[in-house]
């Protein structure tokens, strides 16, 4: 593993939630749409580290503390699932993810799901731009 790529969290209101980490500092990267609406945005921290926010307007408070999920990233990723091959370690089928960038998913003995990616050419934190969810 190389780093931590970013956090994906849930929030209330999308356009509130951006004003807030851009005060921070935070630069947008790339929007995403679900089926043509705007739904959630990708914002720099620093170089090739990331939050993540998705709109859920019905969110009282924030699930399991507002954290969707973590993402690790990887420099080569078949090598690393031969690693967890090799572990027992069980995980999804490698998939090019909607913003084309390579993504397995594991969970943790407590239950917690986290992505595994590997950034490709074309990957959406590379270019920017806005891709459309596929989930």
């Amino acid at each position: 593993m190389l780093s931590l790529a970013h956090i994906s969290l849930n929030v209330k209101n999308l356009e509130r939630s951006m004003e807030y980490y851009q005060k921070l500092g935070f630069k947008p990267k790339f929007k995403f749409t679900r089926q043509g609406k705007h739904y959630g945005h990708y914002l720099e921290v620093c170089d090739n580290h990331y939050i993540e926010l998705f709109e859920n307007p019905e969110m009282d408070a924030p699930v399991n503390t507002g954290i969707m999920h973590f993402c690790l990233e990887s420099q080569n990723i078949d090598d690393l699932l031969q690693m967890l091959d090799s572990q027992g370690i069980l995980h999804t089928d490698k998939k090019l993810g909607c913003d084309n960038t390579w993504q397995v998913w594991l969970t943790d003995p407590d239950g917690n799901a986290f992505e595994v990616h590997q950034y490709t050419k074309d990957s959406m934190q590379r270019i920017g731009g806005e891709a459309e969810i596929d989930w």
